[in-house]
């Protein structure tokens, strides 16, 4: 079987009661992360250098982002290097795009894999297609022979692979697998997958508003020069913690545009208990097996929680507006034990990769740029239609600094 054939294990089996280190950020991975964001400045550098006198040019911003994030994702979870910014249609860059590449048929299939996955065994349906699954899969057996061999440890995904496969050897699964092979492969699949898109998304998006709102993008780059000069010009751990106002954007542009627009779960309420009961709210209960959809994207904008929720406003998230939100009506990354484990790491990722891009340039509305965001229709994540085009024009910070 292919690694997507577990389309449903995929995307449950490492939940809150697996190994803790998926749930840091260790300091080397801040470290690889920072290597990939310099590589992105040099990048925009080089484009704005054959623009001569003007300095400015149209970029795509999710293909962008994207380069940015399947290098990082790469690098910190497999000890890889993808070379993305040398090599934009790199076997990594490559496959990861033609997973989220939506057409009806695809937008079919995913639809089918969340809402009716027993009838994905039935119609072969795939999530992954097939060719970007053999290469995952050749590339992730590959990188975790070689480092079971070199006994090398890296504290990333692959040896937290290693480790979980040689803890659970010969042991089953409550659902009856064994951890080895393609279920190790659809694990490492997934990070691949979830690291590079929701970041590179949440990332464009943020470049999007900030481009119609100049005076909170020059808010933001005061802040990440402001916190510079503190530093002496390095961007460290605590520089990247201390971007508050940049936090309160990112926190928006998430309600805005979760990576996600709905969450899927399971009733797992004992047999026993003949399911789960929903009162004092309503006299139903929730039968054991039950899936459960929870409107993610409704919730984010609707105007009893969130006042003008088509309007960008980060101060929404500001430290005592943050107090005021009605609880469990923001969940970009999910709530409680089934959240996402990335999300620190995402939200790290996220807000390296802003600061690289505001560092030394700023961006602007251009002709391409489509008011107001239009999103895909056919694609099951948030998507732009037709891309995100925006001017990247050259402004150093480093000059004030």
């Amino acid at each position: 079987k292919s690694a997507v054939d577990h389309n449903v294990i995929q995307f449950k089996t490492f939940g809150s009661s697996q190994p803790s280190n998926l749930h840091s950020t260790s300091s080397h991975n801040f470290n690889f992360s920072l290597q990939v964001g310099r590589e992105l400045d040099k990048y925009l550098l080089s484009q704005t250098v054959e623009c001569n006198e003007t300095q400015t040019f149209v970029m795509e911003m999710k293909e962008l982002c994207a380069l940015y994030t399947t290098d990082v994702i790469a690098t910190v979870a497999y000890g890889v290097q993808a070379n993305c910014f040398k090599q934009p249609n790199g076997e990594f860059r490559r496959h990861g795009r033609a997973v989220f590449k939506f057409s009806v048929r695809r937008s079919l299939e995913f639809t089918i894999v969340f809402f009716m996955p027993h009838l994905v065994p039935y119609l072969g349906f795939k999530v992954v297609p097939p060719t970007s699954t053999e290469f995952l899969r050749t590339t992730i057996n590959y990188v975790m022979e070689q480092r079971e061999l070199s006994g090398e440890k890296r504290n990333d995904l692959i040896d937290i692979l290693i480790e979980f496969k040689n803890s659970t050897k010969n042991k089953k699964s409550a659902s009856g697998l064994i951890y080895e092979g393609d279920i190790l492969v659809a694990q490492a699949a997934l990070f691949f997958t979830a690291g590079f898109e929701s970041s590179s998304a949440t990332m464009s998006f943020a470049l999007y508003e900030l481009a119609k709102r100049s005076d909170l993008q020059q808010r933001v780059r005061d802040e990440i020069a402001a916190g510079l000069e503190h530093t002496g010009g390095k961007v460290t751990y605590e520089f990247i913690e201390s971007l508050a106002y940049m936090q309160m954007v990112i926190c928006e542009v998430l309600r805005l545009y979760p990576p996600l627009p709905f969450l899927d779960r399971q009733c797992t309420a004992p047999l026993a208990e003949d399911g789960y009961s929903l009162e004092p709210f309503h006299r139903y209960r929730l039968p054991h097996g039950m899936p459960v959809y929870i409107p993610v994207y409704g919730l984010h904008m609707d105007p009893k929680y969130y006042p003008e929720p088509s309007k960008f406003d980060p101060e929404r998230f500001a430290p005592h507006n943050k107090k005021q939100l009605t609880p469990y009506t923001y969940m970009p990354f999910g709530l409680g034990p089934h959240a996402c484990i990335g999300e620190r790491f995402a939200m790290l990722q996220t807000k390296i990769g802003l600061t690289y891009l505001l560092l030394n340039h700023k961006v602007t509305t251009c002709a391409r740029t489509k008011i107001p965001m239009q999103l895909d229709r056919k694609a099951v994540v948030i998507q732009a239609e037709g891309g995100i085009y925006l001017n990247v024009v050259r402004s150093p910070l480093c000059e004030r600094i």
